[in-house]
């Protein structure tokens, strides 16, 4: 009998052991239950936010963002209804919701706009012609050779003097071109009927301009960066020369750095073509009522109205083809016989020698031929990478009558149109260009919701969730991010 109670009592401890163990394994199993549950919860309420991301964004220049404000409803209201979704998903299992947060936060515009540009690279990489890219990698290549040639050329031969003497009569070709140019630099090139903005737009709330003081703004920058003016004068040949030299200066960003198109062009090619597809140029507009119509000449120029924007870029343009053009006209034998005979003549005044004549007449000629092919390329024409002395339109009898002359529309397999010109020039700006991207998008928005600001849209963020269970804490953090959705 002894026995048997003994046996009993180790047959009952035995069991209550199973049983222990059997009762920690459901609890065990419900714990992993509730923490897979609240994660899978968790997760769902990160894509719930993630789907309110900006849609105007999205739809005109695929991107994603998140306003952490949610549409100016306030900071807090993202975590309000992050909260509402979990306890909707949760509260049925008798989960308790204790604390939400939103953390580490990567805002659009931290690190040069770094993940908007890892955006646009992903984006474009479905639409890139990679070949077109680097044939304008190589034409960037030969302005600059042209320019420098110039300058080198100028240089060596401004003090050249001649014996002849010169017989030719007539007005100063440099003095009728300035009577032209009193009419404005746009009014020689824009097309007929067509014409832009001098309004300006409210700067001050733009990304490009948040947190600078006035002496230190972008604006001031804008305003004064990379004089890409000519002096059309075309009467001080030490001038011209300096003229020539910016653009051997003009492939450099704002940074200081080498133009990203020339060492980077794979990926810097895709950012660039990313601003030529989704924003409008002079040449392209969609008709969508913008507060800008040269966005991407804002991109290039940064300054408050269209009419500055497209008048810097006439004259970027204006830097880049004139020494083009002025390496023609000096091959030209023909053109350089009447230049010569003029710089004979001119030479004759105190303090001006017969070198110096001939360039800044070679100059003039060239800057009139300039202006007629950014008329044909405002018109949507195309003109000829390098042109032959039979393709050159102005002489020195029609440099007065510049507007009167039929536009080019060259259609060689060398044409370059307006388009390829702010390719260009966006390669040469540098990292400041993502900055007024973003300062575009938020004016565009802004027509809509006036309380929009860029600053508030985040690319990527961290949930902290702190959610309790009969006595269990279960916290949890889920990392979030738009970054490589396509």
């Amino acid at each position: 009998m002894r026995n048997q109670g003994q046996i009993t009592v180790f047959l009952s401890l035995i069991l209550i052991s199973l049983l222990v163990l059997f009762l920690a394994a459901i609890g065990v199993v419900e714990f992993h239950m509730d923490r897979a549950r609240v994660s899978e919860a968790a997760k769902g309420a990160s894509e719930h936010i993630k789907a309110d991301y900006q849609e105007q964004i999205f739809e005109e220049y695929h991107v994603l963002l998140l306003d952490k404000t949610y549409a100016g409803r306030g900071e807090g209201a993202l975590e309000d209804r992050m909260l509402r979704y979990l306890d909707y998903t949760l509260s049925s299992y008798g989960f308790q919701i204790q604390d939400v947060s939103l953390t580490g936060m990567k805002s659009v515009m931290d690190s040069h706009c770094a993940l908007l540009r890892e955006q646009i690279r992903d984006y474009m990489t479905l639409y890139l012609q990679v070949k077109a890219v680097k044939d304008i990698g190589e034409w960037m290549r030969l302005d600059d050779r042209s320019a420098e040639t110039m300058a080198q050329e100028i240089a060596t031969g401004k003090l050249e003097e001649s014996e002849k003497s010169g017989d030719w009569q007539g007005e100063d070709p440099r003095k009728v071109l300035q009577r032209e140019m009193k009419h404005g630099l746009l009014d020689l090139v824009l097309p007929e009927n067509s014409g832009v903005s001098g309004v300006k737009i409210e700067m001050s709330e733009l990304p490009s301009h948040t947190g600078q003081k006035d002496s230190d703004s972008r604006q001031d920058r804008a305003d004064g960066e990379d004089d890409c003016s000519v002096d059309t004068s075309f009467e001080d040949i030490d001038r011209l020369e300096a003229d020539m030299q910016k653009m051997t200066r003009s492939g450099s960003s704002e940074s200081g750095e080498a133009g990203n198109g020339l060492s980077e062009m794979t990926d810097a090619g895709k950012e660039l073509l990313y601003g030529l597809t989704c924003f409008d140029y002079f040449t392209r507009t969609d008709g969508k009522g913008h507060p800008l119509q040269c966005e991407v000449e804002y991109l290039i120029a940064g300054r408050d109205n269209d009419y500055d924007n497209l008048q810097a870029v006439v004259n970027r343009i204006v830097l880049h083809r004139m020494p083009v053009n002025m390496a023609v006209l000096l091959t030209d034998p023909e053109k350089m016989a009447e230049i010569d005979s003029i710089a004979l003549t001119l030479s004759l005044a105190p303090g001006i020698t017969y070198g110096a004549a001939k360039y800044l007449l070679v100059a003039c000629l060239s800057y009139a031929e300039t202006l007629v092919e950014i008329r044909s390329l405002l018109a949507g024409h195309k003109i000829p990478l390098v042109k032959t002395g039979a393709e050159w339109t102005v002489d020195f009898d029609s440099i007065g009558k510049l507007t009167e002359l039929d536009r080019m529309d060259y259609s060689g397999a060398d044409g370059v149109d307006y388009r390829t010109f702010l390719f260009l020039f966006l390669a040469e700006k540098g990292d400041v260009i993502y900055e007024r991207m973003c300062d575009v998008m938020q004016m565009v928005v802004r027509e809509k919701q006036p309380e929009f600001l860029m600053r508030d849209c985040i690319c990527a963020y961290t949930a902290d969730l702190d959610i309790r269970k009969h006595g269990t804490n279960f916290s949890i953090a889920i990392e979030a991010s738009y970054q490589g959705q396509r």
